[in-house]
């Protein structure tokens, strides 16, 4: 049962990374409206990506994915520091190992980065853009396009 737990943990922190990555990715499909599907769901993931972000590290203290790496390494008898994933996720990617002080500042400035570049992304939102649905466009006639207007 103890390597079932340590497979979960390690499924966990993978798909925490991964996560994570994407998020960063993803950044500038904030600005670029050339794939406005591909855009959208972006925004969808994005948004619920950094509001589940900020609402555990308001309610937990850190990520609900690092809590739940947690009880599942602890179930499995494995040790693993009780730091957060971005400090362990830095060091194996980067092999630096940054303080838990200077990960959640770095992490902090990323979702502050994420705020201005979806705001810098929605500037010109007044004018219509993929996102919107198509107008329906005049008749060159002048009159209405459409069946009824042939009669």
């Amino acid at each position: 049962m103890q390597e079932f737990f340590k497979l979960l943990a390690g499924a966990v922190e993978l798909c925490h990374g991964l996560l994570m990555i994407v998020w960063g990715l993803g950044l500038p499909l904030l600005v670029w409206r050339r794939f406005a599907r591909l855009r959208l769901a972006y925004i969808y993931f994005s948004l619920t990506f950094v509001l589940g972000s900020l609402l555990s590290s308001l309610l937990l203290g850190e990520c609900v994915l690092t809590t739940v790496a947690h009880w599942l390494w602890q179930a499995s008898g494995g040790h693993h520091e009780k730091v957060p994933f971005i400090v362990t996720f830095t060091n194996y990617v980067a092999s630096i190992r940054p303080s838990t002080d200077s990960a959640v500042l770095i992490w902090k400035l990323a979702i502050g980065l994420y705020c201005v570049v979806g705001l810098w992304g929605w500037r010109g939102r007044s004018q219509p853009d993929e996102l919107s649905p198509p107008r329906s466009a005049p008749h060159p006639t002048g009159g209405a396009a459409g069946p009824a207007s042939r009669c």
